[in-house]
């Protein structure tokens, strides 16, 4: 975080780096890979999307830790978190860019990029990656003002970031051509993006009076499985609690801070009554666009 509020082209700097390095490797695996644009899906193919299962919410789980540092030496936790950026599309900088706010400012509808305040399950799954761009431009323009020279660096990271976005799924494409793409990789991402916005969403618990509660979800058989993959993915509680244990299902916690609520932000009174309406980031930005 320090590199982005020091440097005002840090996030500019890295989707340059991005576009530059997956046009290339796009342009490689075109020039290299000899595909053909014509598959049959066998049985035995039909059983690859329910293989990947097996995988949901493991490159994402692997993405957050790095964001923490969890994964080995520095140069590891760089190459680990790419990749898995990689995976998920909207790449590791600007994801742990926006993690670390989400720890900073936990279900604050101004600093974090995915607090549920309001939302369905289904909005809040679209929701996280522009609440997450908003995020960062408010963050921008509070460490370097809202110039000229910041709202065009702004727009240029948004075109870039979408553009870096296109060039990773033609490099996925390229990569396992078209029958790997839609059996293999599209399942493995989609999973990866359901598992990790349910665990924010599922876990962070409005009481009823505006205050947030984040909690642990640890019994029955789909939290079980997925926390034995994610390594601890729903142990959010947890986790938000020892951010530094990378797997937070054998965090060892004294029984004080096991037993008593962890409580992350309220909604003053009349704001909690029309968060869904007013304080969400997807609706600031759309009013900040409009």
């Amino acid at each position: 975080m320090q590199k982005f509020k020091r440097d005002p082209n840090y996030l500019l700097a890295y989707c340059v780096q991005t576009a530059l390095l997956f046009a290339a490797l796009d342009v490689i695996l075109a020039a290299t890979r000899n595909l053909s644009w014509r598959f049959g899906v066998t049985p035995v193919d039909a059983l690859i999307p329910l293989a990947v299962l097996l995988f949901c919410g493991l490159p994402s789980s692997l993405m957050h830790n790095c964001a923490h540092g969890n994964v080995g030496r520095r140069w590891v936790n760089q190459l680990v978190g790419e990749l898995c950026g990689t995976i998920m599309l909207y790449g590791f900088g600007g994801f742990r860019l926006g993690h670390l706010f989400h720890h900073k400012y936990p279900d604050n509808p101004k600093y974090d990029p995915h607090p549920p305040q309001g939302l369905s399950f289904p909005a809040f799954l679209v929701a996280p990656v522009k609440a997450t761009l908003l995020v960062i431009e408010t963050a921008y323009y509070e460490s370097f003002g809202e110039t000229d020279a910041a709202k065009a660096n702004i727009r240029w990271q948004r075109r870039l970031f979408k553009l870096d976005v296109a060039l990773k799924v033609v490099f996925w494409l390229l990569l396992f051509g078209p029958k790997g793409f839609v059996l293999f990789y599209l399942p493995l991402y989609l999973a990866n993006i359901f598992v990790f916005a349910h665990i924010n969403y599922a876990t962070h618990v409005d009481r009823g009076d505006g205050q947030i509660e984040i909690i642990d979800l640890t019994s029955g058989i789909y939290y079980r499985a997925v926390n034995l993959i994610s390594f601890g993915g729903y142990f959010h509680k947890t986790h938000h609690l020892r951010p530094r244990t990378f797997n937070p299902s054998r965090a060892v916690l004294p029984a004080e801070l096991r037993e008593r609520p962890l409580l992350s932000f309220r909604m003053p009174a009349a704001a909690a009554a029309t968060r869904q309406e007013s304080s969400h980031p997807l609706v600031l930005a759309g009013r900040r666009s409009s």
